[in-house]
């Protein structure tokens, strides 16, 4: 479960600067005709770009650049770059004319028998036909294709995109708009320039909407989550919040402004600020104290291990996202935002972590039962002062 945790942790990551990892190989579907000019150009270019998918792929020519946001943003998708074999499944034209194609690859491993196969992701992108492209064709982003349709509503530095189905609610988008310049009010960070949140019925649809036609989501989140993205974009699946998707916004404002080496303040702010999952910061408080009283031997060293003894995902994920929410908000009390930017700042590595704590808290003692006590006691008092 702890190896799954990377599949599902595309929040707050510019895409240009995830690790990335190439398909070891690339295959192609029997259903592709590489004899057809176009369909074999775009085959070649798809092998070139998958060789080394990253940002170079603009300066390599091999990206479009003919939108400000294949300009700006490029690639969606990267999270299907995990060192999965790719197969090209289909590359069928886009609607009349032979300009617009649309390329969908699967990234999957099999086991030795070949019989079982473990899928990482379908993604989609685009081939658009351009003059002096070395294979007469760039790659293009599917999001403004697929969401051109979509209603729009603007508020401060905020665009909202409704997925079809989707109504805007005045009062939420009144709300996030206020709390995007209070977050960054709060930390002395500029504002975002402009944020665009895309909302949907589910994970999987704004999923779609930016080009992963299958990706694994978890299951703690019910096919409800949602993601931001660094370069300004927040995905929401989860219609019963919306646009009061704090915890994302809150990830889309710090992180480009922000610099963050740790997943405890990471998700600790994001929470401390917007909650988690659909509960309020104090309900979060709230489920931290019941993890506590049904396990009396947890240390916060397990915690922030993601080592809680046959803890399923979900518990974990609460556990350290609520701890991290405890932790800013003493460290908040203790010295304020530049406080925080110094635990923003620690090492993600748990040992590191626990023997810097006691000193950003100001706690006399540094032993670890000292602080185990204390991250007890914190939870107990910030659940009961909210």
């Amino acid at each position: 479960m702890r190896a799954l945790g990377f599949l599902f942790a595309f929040v707050a990551v510019a895409p240009a600067a995830r690790t990335q990892v190439a398909p070891p190989a690339v295959s192609v579907s029997f259903g592709i005709d590489t004899t057809i000019s176009d369909i074999g150009n775009i085959v070649r270019l798809m092998r070139a770009y998958l060789a080394k998918p990253d940002s170079s792929a603009r300066s390599r020519g091999l990206w479009s650049t003919a939108t400000e946001f294949d300009r700006r943003i490029g690639d969606l998708t990267t999270e299907a770059y995990q060192g999965f074999p790719a197969t090209l499944v289909s590359i069928a034209s886009d609607g009349p004319g032979d300009s617009l194609y649309v390329v969908r690859v699967l990234y999957a491993s099999a086991d030795s028998t070949r019989q079982i196969i473990s899928p990482l992701a379908l993604q989609r992108l685009f081939a658009v036909r351009e003059p002096g492209a070395a294979f007469n064709f760039r790659l293009s982003g599917a999001l403004p294709r697929l969401t051109r349709e979509w209603e729009q509503r603007t508020s401060g530095h905020v665009t909202f995109w409704y997925a079809p189905g989707q109504k805007p609610n005045p009062a939420r988008i009144s709300h996030a708009s206020a709390f995007v310049d209070s977050v960054a009010t709060l930390f002395q960070v500029p504002p975002p320039k402009h944020l665009d949140m895309y909302l949907g019925r589910s994970l999987e649809e704004v999923q779609r909407a930016r080009g992963l036609d299958f990706f694994p989501a978890a299951s703690a989140d019910r096919g409800l989550g949602g993601g931001a993205i660094s370069t300004g974009m927040v995905f929401v699946g989860n219609p019963a919040l919306g646009e009061t998707y704090l915890h994302e916004l809150a990830h889309a404002i710090l992180t480009p402004t922000l610099p963050i080496r740790n997943g405890l303040f990471n998700e600790g702010v994001a929470t401390w600020l917007g909650g988690s999952r659909g509960r309020t910061p104090r309900e979060v408080y709230r489920r931290l104290r019941q993890i506590q009283a049904m396990r009396p031997a947890l240390t916060l060293a397990q915690v922030l291990s993601r080592d809680i003894p046959d803890a399923e995902a979900e518990e974990m994920s609460d556990a350290l996202y609520a701890t991290g929410a405890v932790v800013v908000d003493a460290v908040y009390r203790h010295a304020g935002i530049s406080g925080l930017r110094a635990l923003a700042q620690l090492s993600n590595e748990p040992s590191v972590l626990l023997s810097a704590l006691p000193g950003q808290l100001g706690l006399a003692a540094s032993d670890q039962r000292a602080l185990n006590r204390w991250w007890r006691t914190q939870t107990a008092r910030v659940w009961s002062d909210r």
